[in-house]
């Protein structure tokens, strides 16, 4: 029976030990995108036999699960992507029953895996030693925080699985700021910079790492960790055209807090806070439609700082009333 895409079912688990898949999912993910799927390579047997003909052959000699899904940006589930994004977190105190877990880059090649679970009513199987390859966050006008993450993993391996979807929290364009300073501890004080559009991209460069012997990755490393992005704004000022120029460095602090939404009897937020230490700024470039209103966009990089206490390329805080990702 033909079936639709709204009916991939996808799942995440943290695994506790790296590499053996978990038994069920901690999370099903609403999904915008999906395009995770197994991949084989093969061994071309292409020696001569006496005829003008390129080929005679093929054996499988690696199996692995690779591609991507993304979708709107949730409060609580997002928690366990940045996990397996940067790698090592940490949960305060509960405060009206919410949490702030602190992100920050593992300084090793072993980042933590996920299970990814993947249930389409003809396919149910669930891939262990998911280590994220990448995720962009992307915030544009007149829509929901989105994100796309990729991953490398083993192949699937059949599973039984119970799909179910938790009630949680959302983050609309409208509940973005972003600000820039000189440092990170002057982002607290500093003016929010009007905005329109914003991409911010964390690629860790995983490598599937195969022994003799088998047709699966013995282990997946994340390799030079890099951060990138882009932004749009109105241009009012020559203020982003002048950090590509000068090559200033400017740290920033991207707030997502959805102030619709209350946890607990208090006032806190979900909110999702990405810090990242000063940056550098490329490709400064403006559009010239005749009856348009000119807008500018400038690319950036991240930068790994030796500032004592801002010794990082970046750092994310979530709130919301997840108690752990552990």
């Amino acid at each position: 029976m033909a079936k639709i895409g709204r009916l991939i079912n996808v799942g995440i688990a943290l695994e506790s030990e790296r590499g053996t898949a978990e038994d069920a999912a901690t999370f099903w993910l609403p999904k915008v995108d999906f395009d995770f799927n197994p991949r084989a390579d093969y061994a071309v047997e292409e020696s001569g036999l006496g005829v003008i003909d390129g080929r005679s052959d093929a054996k499988v000699v690696e199996k692995l699960g690779e591609g991507s899904f993304g979708g709107i940006i949730y409060d609580k589930s997002f928690g366990l992507l940045l996990a397996a994004c940067l790698g090592t977190w940490s949960t305060g105190t509960v405060v009206d029953y919410s949490y702030t877990h602190s992100f920050t880059r593992l300084n090793t090649n072993a980042h933590p895996a996920l299970t990814i679970f993947h249930d389409d009513g003809i396919i149910d199987e669930k891939h262990a030693l998911g280590v994220m390859s990448n995720l962009t966050i992307n915030a544009v006008l007149k829509d929901y925080v989105k994100y796309s993450a990729g991953f490398m993993s083993k192949v699937g391996a059949s599973t039984a699985s119970t799909p179910e979807y938790l009630a949680e929290n959302i983050f609309l364009a409208t509940h973005v700021t972003v600000k820039f300073a000189d440092s990170i501890a002057a982002l607290g004080t500093a003016d929010a910079t009007p905005v329109r559009a914003f991409n911010l991209t964390i690629n860790k460069n995983v490598e599937d790492w195969q022994n003799l012997g088998s047709d699966e990755p013995t282990d997946i490393i994340n390799k030079a960790f890099t951060v990138s992005g882009d932004l749009e704004a109105i241009f009012e000022a020559v203020t982003l055209r002048d950090y590509v120029l000068n090559g200033d460095t400017k740290a920033c602090l991207i707030t997502i807090q959805n102030t619709d939404v209350t946890i607990g009897t208090g006032s806190t937020n979900p909110k999702l806070e990405i810090t990242l230490a000063p940056i550098s700024f490329r490709d400064w470039g403006r559009g010239t439609g005749q009856d348009d209103i000119v807008t500018q966009t400038v690319a950036f990089d991240g930068n790994f700082s030796l500032t004592a206490g801002e010794v990082r390329t970046m750092s994310v805080a979530l709130t919301n009333a997840q108690t752990s990702y552990a």
